[in-house]
Order: structure tokens, then C-alpha cells, then sequence
């Protein structure tokens, strides 16, 4: 069902407006049925024209600029020349995706920052300060970030600096606007997870998450999640790196996305947007045998969300069963599969490079 959560994420970014205008050292304090606002100062800026909107002017400009973001995210993975109607087809027939369902039906900001970000990386060379959006889309929500490791590992120095520059004016603005709410997130609101919900949920498809319900831990997943999360930095950005400078750019970013999906301590299956240009990215590397049966295979897991079939809700998912834990990681198992796609092909062009120097 399209709308079950009746925009909930939508109302809570408006209360962050609304609290901004009336008591802006209170951004903090404001509650939504329970709801916090757990977003950079920066973002609840953002969301005051829409907390000035009668609620259904706002519900109707949001959803539309939903739509569009998911206009420009196919554009631009499958291709700046892809004809509208068949665009227009591919775009419609993605609202089925649970990630894609899931930012619609809460009001979710996610496939516009995805939208702002591939733009930003990916769109036309010749647009002036590129990386300016990559720093906004930081500043509204903190997971773009982790591409700033995909500008350093692509030695984009000028992109860089100005990714850099414009998310540190978004920290500022937030410092001006309500001085005791920014000092009260950057040094302590920023580091408490369980601000945003329950970390065992299985809607959370991190590694975290993962290692939680394996393991039945609430507190996370420590040292092992550390050693995951060193390993996927590392790994990942020797990827994207390699990907970059082999012209394979949209897997690169792609890639960039999945370690900050997998490396987050929460992850929510709306954040996994980034199923679509991870999916076409490898589409794209698969020989004509297997491009059909992977892309009804790939969009057809963010279709079902197998996520959803073991018990959840009331950390239910801690004493999943072994079958529970493959259908509940479903995300999670995707996305190592799509990187080992990945990282053959990467290995495959380098040995045949090797065999071609001798």
C-alpha cells in the first residue's frame, strides 16, 4: 500500500520547520507523536517553507519533487539519451520498488538527495562548482558524506573543495539560526542512534543491523562490526576507484552508495534508492545472456522485500531462524552479490590487461 505511513517523515521535517520559526533552540526538544527531529540543523532550514505550506499544498509540492527526483535517477543510470516513453515506463514501473514505495509513503527525502548527488557526480562536465550539491545534500542529511571519499580516491580536488566548502556553510547557517540546537546535535544528538529507531528492525539493512539480529546483541556489533566496517571502506573505495578511471562511472558511485548503506548503523530499506543505479551499474557489465534474468532477479528482491516476511516489529527479529535471517538480510545479501559481479569483471580486464603486456 502506496500511502500506509501517511507521510510521516514529511510531518516530522515540517515540525522542524514549524519549530525553527516559533523556538528555534527547541529544534531538538519537539516531539511528533513521540517523533524527533534527528536531522542537521541545516535541513530543518530547508523544511520551513514547507512547514508554511497548508499540509496539502506541502503533501502535493513534496510528492511531485519525489517524482521528479526518480525521473532524474533513471535519466541519468540508464542513459541521458533514453527516449521519454520508454523513461516514462521504466519510471512507473519502479514505484513498485519497496525503497521507492517506502520514501513515497513516509514522505522520505532519499531519492531526492540521490537525484541531487548522481547530478552532481554524474551529470553534464561542463556545469560550473560541481560538488556544491554532494556538500547540500550533507547538510540536509548526513549519509551523502560518504562521497567525499569517492572525490578524494578520484583525486577531484576541486570538487572536493567545494563540497567541502558548501557543507560547511550549511554547519554555520545551522550555528547562526539556532545556536544552543546545533551545538546540542554536532556534539552529542549526532552520535545516538537510538534516536532514530530500533537498530534491530528489520527494515535496518546494515551491517550493523545484520550482526544484531545474528547475534542478539542490542548494543551493535562491536568489534566485529568495526573490522566490517574497515573492510568495506577499504575494499570499497579500491573499488570505486578502480571502476572511476575504467570509464565505469555510475558503478563507482554506486558503489560509493553501498558502503555508506552497509557501514551506517542504520540503514532503512527507504535508503536503498540506490538500488537502481546499483542495479543498472551492473545490468551494464553483464553480457546479453544474463542481463534479463538478473534484472528480473535484482529488482524483482526490492519488489517482494523479502525483508518483510520473517517476524519483525518489537524486536521479534533477534530470535530469527537461520531461513529467517537469509529472507530478513535480503538487502544485505543483494548488495554482496552486485559487488561480486563487480569485482570479477574488475579482476577478469585486469589479468586479460596482464595476458595483453606479455
Amino acid at each position: 500500500m502506496l500511502w500506509q505511513h501517511s507521510l510521516v517523515d514529511l510531518k516530522v521535517y515540517r515540525l522542524g520547520g514549524e519549530t525553527l520559526v516559533e523556538q528555534a533552540s527547541a529544534l531538538y526538544d519537539a516531539r511528533l507523536a513521540g517523533l524527533p527531529f534527528t536531522y542537521p540543523p541545516f535541513a530543518a532550514v530547508v523544511m520551513v517553507p514547507f512547514a508554511l505550506m497548508p499540509w496539502p499544498v506541502a503533501v502535493s509540492v513534496w510528492t511531485l519533487g519525489t517524482f521528479v527526483s526518480l525521473i532524474v535517477v533513471w535519466r541519468i543510470s540508464a542513459g541521458w539519451e533514453m527516449a521519454s516513453p520508454v523513461l516514462l515506463a521504466v519510471v512507473a514501473g519502479s514505484l513498485v520498488l519497496e525503497p521507492v514505495r517506502e520514501t513515497l509513503g513516509f514522505g522520505q527525502v532519499n531519492l531526492m538527495l540521490c537525484a541531487l548527488v548522481l547530478y552532481d557526480v554524474l551529470g553534464p562536465p561542463t556545469r560550473p562548482a560541481r560538488g556544491i550539491w554532494v556538500g547540500l545534500a550533507a547538510g540536509v542529511k548526513l549519509t551523502p558524506l560518504v562521497f567525499f571519499g569517492l572525490l578524494v580516491v578520484t583525486r577531484q580536488w576541486k570538487a572536493l573543495a567545494y563540497a567541502s566548502g558548501s557543507f560547511a556553510v550549511t554547519v554555520l547557517v545551522g550555528f547562526v539560526v539556532t545556536p544552543r540546537g546545533a551545538t546540542e546535535y554536532w556534539t552529542s544528538l549526532v552520535a545516538e542512534t537510538t534516536r532514530i529507531g530500533g537498530l534491530a528492525f528489520s527494515s535496518n539493512q546494515s551491517w550493523n543491523a545484520f550482526l544484531i539480529r545474528l547475534t542478539g546483541d542490542l548494543d551493535g556489533g562491536g568489534l566485529v562490526w568495526l573490522v566490517l566496517v574497515a573492510v568495506t571502506v577499504g575494499g570499497g573505495l579500491w573499488l570505486t576507484w578502480k571502476l572511476w578511471f575504467k570509464g565505469e562511472r555510475l558503478a563507482a558511485v554506486s558503489v560509493t552508495a553501498l558502503i555508506g548503506l552497509l557501514c551506517s548503523p542504520v540503514s532503512w530499506s527507504h535508503h536503498w534508492v540506490w538500488a537502481i543505479p546499483l542495479g543498472v551499474a551492473v545490468i551494464a557489465r553483464l553480457t546479453r545472456k544474463y542481463k534479463i534474468a538478473f534484472a528480473i532477479l535484482w529488482f524483482g528482491v526490492f519488489t517482494v522485500a523479502p525483508i518483510w516476511w520473517p517476524p519483525n516489529h518489537d524486536n521479534r527479529e533477534l530470535d530469527w531462524s537461520f531461513g529467517e535471517q537469509f529472507t530478513g538480510n535480503a538487502y544485505l545479501i543483494a548488495a554482496l552479490v552486485a559487488v561480486m559481479i563487480l569485482v570479477r569483471d574488475q579482476l577478469r580486464s585486469n589479468r586479460r590487461r596482464g595476458i595483453g603486456r606479455r
